[in-house]
């Protein structure tokens, strides 16, 4: 089920679209009364995105979409700025387990050393889970990076798209499928049980609840259909969802692709490009002409020559070639120099407005207003930052908090179903020996245990500073004078909490023990860098061989 489905046969497009395009009664009488409806275009003729007022034509979206993508560099600009900043390699879980719901009756210091073991035990598992395609992904070429990219990818270009869950027989932990939205259709001549609807792909029950979609393959040129529930029927396991490229309504059955909206702007954009590039390509092709002068020919009337110029197999007039012949001009080379010009004429080249010397500002403008429309910073979409640290900082900061929701949606709206999903399977099976999940487990009074141990932070690319060594006086200027705290500034410089910055630090410094090295830190090392406690270090060598001598 790749992203692209070409080839289809004309009538089973005209019959997908029909099937999509089935409204409900009260649909089609404000349709037949709408004397109004548009047709999908901002005016006559452009690439807008929607049939008419009533009725979303989702299909229309996604195609027109997906050319885009492929035909507009824009477009692709922007997907690419997203997903390289959004995902980058991956949004990595940092699981903090709330040892304080665990471990109520325990010593503080105890139970937050227990909620650290259990922690490393349960992200060294996990990752390993992630990082090998061949239990993490149903089709074995992906690991978890990969697979976050390719969703985010494919809803923003498709609208959205559905993730499967499917359980491994030999290692009993699921293995993920990613469906985009082009093939969640609706099957032909298919009946709902109890009542229920299809609508787009998506089958609802009596009371308007997701209970299923519906999943389009092609092998071989045959057609079929797989229905895939939302939940299992006895375990009541989230077996598939539905993960969007941008927002929706609450009633909108599926998402809009993220460029719908400024579809017809892109395009216009585009053809305007194109049009300035060709012009200009034209414009430095234009041969040269020579502007003549009074004496360079021989005729004295309009007719002389005719008869030879009309008949070429004529003799021609005596003295045309001794008197003044028509100079011929052949330019094969960049900087040929012509010099055999009679007296009075002149080499002129046509004078054209091409290229439009407008055209770069109101491509930044076109461009501004588009950046302006999806909240990202016109200086990140298009790469350019002034010279002016405060500007390229505030546009940094926007675009900050542009990520940082982005990040929780991607990581609420899909990584932290697959972890949880993981942990429980991996609990279930006795892959993870977890206090008291197993109890919880079969125990919804005890919920609030099981919310604790699926506990976690997840973690997405530590935005590079514009000036670190300033950003990081202005923290430490912050704190000094009680207007932030050390957890803001820790999450603000590398991403991490304040809590999980000391017990990385005291893991580390406990290595640094361990292997003989002395931990830096200000107080004991003054800023120095910090060496071995023993071996063949610089001052002991010297100190050995100044002894021996």
């Amino acid at each position: 089920m790749g992203l692209f489905n070409f080839g289809k046969k004309k009538s089973e497009e005209s019959s997908q679209i029909a099937s999509e395009k089935t409204l409900s009664n009260y649909g089609v009488y404000l349709r037949a009364i709408a004397s109004d409806s548009w047709n999908g275009s901002k005016f006559a003729g452009s690439f807008g995105p929607l049939e008419d007022f009533s009725f979303v034509d989702y299909w229309t979206l996604r195609k027109r979409s997906l050319r885009l993508f492929r035909e507009n560099i824009y477009a692709k600009g922007i997907i690419r700025r997203l997903i390289w900043n959004e995902i980058h390699t991956g949004l990595v879980a940092s699981p903090v387990p709330e040892s304080s719901v665990i471990w109520p009756k325990e010593d503080a210091t105890k139970r937050e050393e227990k909620g650290v073991q259990f922690g490393e035990e349960i992200a060294t598992q996990f990752n390993l889970y992630a990082n090998t395609p061949a239990v993490f992904d149903w089709g074995k070429h992906r690991n978890f990076g990969a697979f976050q990219a390719q969703v985010r990818f494919e809803s923003l270009v498709c609208g959205d798209g559905i993730i499967i869950s499917r359980i491994d027989k030999d290692t009993q932990l699921p293995r993920w499928q990613w469906v985009n939205g082009d093939n969640i259709r609706t099957p032909d001549n298919y009946s709902c049980p109890k009542g229920g609807y299809i609508k787009h792909g998506v089958e609802f029950d009596q009371y308007g609840k997701k209970i299923a979609f519906h999943v389009r393959s092609e092998v071989n040129g045959s057609v079929s259909f797989e229905r895939i529930p939302v939940r299992g029927k006895h375990s009541g396991r989230l077996i598939s969802w539905m993960v969007y490229g941008s927002e929706t309504l609450l009633d909108d059955t599926r998402g809009e692709p993220f460029l719908a909206d400024t579809l017809y702007m892109l395009k216009d954009l585009d053809r305007y490009r194109d049009a300035e590039t060709r012009a200009a390509v034209v414009n430095a092709m234009l041969a040269y002409f020579i502007e003549r002068g009074g004496n360079n020919t021989t005729f004295t009337r309009p007719t002389d020559g005719l008869a030879t110029r009309l008949r070429p197999n004529t003799i021609e007039p005596k003295g045309y070639m001794e008197e003044g012949p028509r100079q011929e001009i052949k330019i094969t080379e960049p900087g040929t120099i012509y010099d055999n010009l009679l007296p009075g004429d002149k080499i002129q080249s046509f004078q054209t407005n091409r290229p439009n010397v407008n055209y770069s500002v109101f491509e930044q403008a076109v461009l501004s207003a588009l950046a302006w429309t999806h909240g990202i910073p016109p200086e990140i979409l298009m790469l350019k930052f002034g010279n002016n640290y405060s500007a390229s900082r505030q546009a940094n900061n926007e675009f900050e908090v542009y990520l940082s929701r982005q990040v929780k949606k991607n990581a609420d709206d899909f990584c932290q179903q697959i972890y949880e999903q993981f942990v429980t399977q991996s609990a279930l099976t006795g892959q993870l020996e977890l206090p008291g999940f197993m109890k919880a487990y079969n125990d919804q009074s005890k919920w609030r245990i099981i919310s604790a141990w699926l506990s976690t932070a997840w973690i997405g690319l530590n935005r590079p500073a514009v000036d670190r060594q300033k950003e990081v006086t202005a923290s430490q200027t912050a704190l000094d004078n009680g207007l932030s705290t050390y957890d803001i500034e820790s999450r603000r410089t590398c991403g991490l909490s304040f809590a999980q910055v000391m017990q990385t630090q005291k893991r580390e410094r406990e290595l640094m023990e361990r292997m003989g090295f002395t931990p830096h830190t200000m107080e004991d090392n003054n800023g120095k860098p910090a060496y071995p406690s023993s071996g063949n270090t610089a001052e002991d060598d010297e100190g050995e061989n100044g002894g021996e001598e």
